[in-house]
């Protein structure tokens, strides 16, 4: 929605968001369009799903979670940002666990997992928060233009 281009933009202008996400490093009102298609071109084309994030009361966009379909049957990968004027009021949280909540009960996937890279502690934070369990570090497998990093796993699974 055009609607949310302020969100984009203040994500554009956040130094850690546009090296770990598809946000424009530089934001231009195409580039913001084409970053809001391309997040709807997800649930059509069947790669997954991606969200807005809103303020309570205003419906003002103020992040974004997303939820990709992994090659491997009944997984999904979660990820999520947002703005720092939105942070520390508990929208992440609620975001993922309703994400989780949904991917692991009515999407019928029976795992959801989060790459964080390391030093992320707020993600980290989150994802605990939200029952994800670490499983563990891969090395080099985040790729951030020309910059590599490990990436820790969290994951969180349907019940049996």
């Amino acid at each position: 929605m055009l609607a949310d281009l302020p969100c984009v933009e203040a994500a554009s202008d956040d130094g850690r968001i546009p090296q770990s996400t598809t946000v424009p490093a530089s934001f231009t009102v195409a580039a913001g369009q084409e970053w809001i298609a391309r997040q709807h071109r997800r649930m059509t084309s069947g790669q997954g799903w991606s969200l807005a994030i809103a303020e309570v009361g205003t419906d003002r966009a103020v992040g974004c979670i997303v939820l990709l379909l992994r090659p491997q049957p009944g997984v999904g990968g979660i990820g999520f940002w947002l703005i720092p004027a939105a942070r520390d009021q508990g929208y992440a949280s609620r975001a993922v666990e309703l994400m989780a909540s949904w991917a692991l009960g009515p999407a019928g996937l029976a795992r959801v997992e989060a790459w964080v890279e390391p030093g992320n502690l707020a993600s980290v934070a989150v994802l605990r928060r939200c029952g994800f369990e670490f499983e563990g570090r891969l090395r080099s497998l985040l790729s951030f233009g020309s910059r590599r990093t490990d990436a820790l796993v969290f994951s969180r699974i349907a019940a049996s």
